[in-house]
C-alpha cells in the first residue's frame, strides 16, 4: 500500500554504515547501523553485508519490511567508478530481497554528502575526514570533483595525511633531518611505544589497516599545536591550505556566479586550525566563495536522492 511505502538512504563509510528509512515526504521513520562498506578496502561481500545489516535495523525500527521499499540510494565510500557502482547495485538488490519494482542506485559517498549539504542545489562540498575530496554540482546539473584519489595517491588535508605527516616529522626529528618537535614522544604515548622507530613495523605490517589508526593521530597533533609545537601548527595549517586548493580547483570548473562551499568531515568539523587556514587561503584563491556548514547529513542527502528517484 502507498502509505506504507518507504525509501532508504544509506551512508556507507570506511568504518560504519548508516541507513535512514523515510516516508515519501522525507519524514524519518527508523535508523539502522552496520559495519564498514568501502568495497575497495573490505571487499564487496563484506560491504554488502554491512549495508544489509544497517537496512535490516532501519526497517525494523520503522516497522516496515523489504516489501515496503520503493527506492534505495546508497552512497558508499570507494564507489566512485561506474563499474563499481553497477556491481554493488546488483549485489545489494539480491542481498536486500527488494520487490522487483524497487529502484536502487549506488553513488559515491561524496555525492550524498553534497545532496545533504546543499539540499540538491548547485555548489560544492569539501569533505575532510580520514580521506578528503571536493565534489560539486554546476548549474547545468553536471557533477565535478577534485581529489578523492585515496590514501596512496591523494587525500590532501585529510586526517590520514595529518597523521602521516606527524609520524614523518617525529622520525625526521629523531634523525636530525627535521626540526625538533614533541610529536615523537606524543605518538609513542598514544600508541604505547617505547621508541618511535617501533611505529615503522606497525605501519608497514598492514598499511591499509594502519590507515585508520594513523588518521586517529589528529587529536595528538591538535594538542601539541595548542601547546605551542611549531611543527604541529604547520602541519594543521598546511592541511587547511591543501583543502583550499582542492576547493578552488573545483570552483573554477563549476563556474558558478555565487559559489558556495559546504564543509563536512571530522577534520573540518573538529579542528579549528585547519578550518581557519582553509577559509583564509580560499579567500585568496576564490574571493567570491562563501564557506557554509552542511545543511543536513549525508544519509539525509541519500534519502533526498531516493525520493527524487520516485519523482
Amino acid at each position: 500500500m502507498a502509505e506504507r511505502l518507504v525509501v532508504l538512504g544509506i551512508d556507507g563509510g570506511g568504518t560504519r554504515t548508516r541507513c535512514l528509512a523515510a516516508d515519501l515526504s522525507g519524514n524519518i521513520l527508523g535508523e539502522g547501523a552496520g559495519g564498514p562498506a568501502n568495497a575497495l578496502v573490505v571487499g564487496q561481500e563484506r560491504a554488502v553485508v554491512s549495508v544489509a545489516e544497517a537496512v535490516r535495523h532501519a526497517l525494523q525500527a520503522a516497522g516496515r519490511t523489504p516489501d515496503d521499499v520503493g527506492a534505495v540510494c546508497a552512497g558508499l565510500a570507494g564507489a566512485g567508478q561506474p563499474e563499481t557502482q553497477e556491481a554493488l547495485a546488483g549485489a545489494l538488490a539480491a542481498a536486500l530481497a527488494l520487490p522487483a519494482a524497487a529502484r536502487i542506485q549506488v553513488v559515491t559517498d561524496a555525492r550524498i554528502a553534497l545532496a545533504g549539504a546543499l539540499q540538491g542545489k548547485p555548489g560544492a562540498i569539501l569533505i575532510a575526514g580520514t580521506g578528503s575530496i571536493a565534489y560539486g554540482l554546476d548549474d547545468r546539473g553536471r557533477l565535478h570533483r577534485a581529489g578523492g584519489w585515496g590514501w596512496i595517491l591523494g587525500d590532501e588535508g585529510s586526517g590520514f595525511t595529518i597523521g602521516r605527516q606527524a609520524l614523518a616529522a617525529g622520525l625526521a626529528a629523531l634523525d636530525g633531518t627535521g626540526p625538533a618537535t614533541v610529536l615523537g614522544d606524543r605518538i609513542c604515548a598514544a600508541w604505547n611505544l617505547q621508541q618511535l622507530s617501533q611505529a615503522v613495523p606497525r605501519v608497514y605490517a598492514d598499511p591499509a589497516a594502519a590507515r585508520t589508526e594513523i588518521a586517529a593521530l589528529v587529536p595528538v597533533v591538535v594538542q601539541a599545536a595548542g601547546e605551542g609545537d611549531a611543527v604541529s601548527r604547520e602541519i594543521l595549517a598546511q592541511a587547511g591550505r591543501d583543502l583550499a586548493q582542492l576547493a578552488a580547483a573545483l570552483l573554477r570548473r563549476l563556474a558558478l556566479p555565487e559559489p558556495v562551499v559546504a564543509t563536512t568531515g571530522g577534520v573540518l568539523e573538529s579542528v579549528a586550525a585547519v578550518r581557519e587556514a582553509l577559509i583564509r587561503r580560499l579567500a585568496e584563491l576564490a574571493p567570491a566563495a562563501r564557506v557554509v556548514a552542511s545543511a543536513a547529513s549525508p544519509a539525509s542527502g541519500a534519502v533526498l536522492m531516493a525520493r527524487m528517484m520516485l519523482g
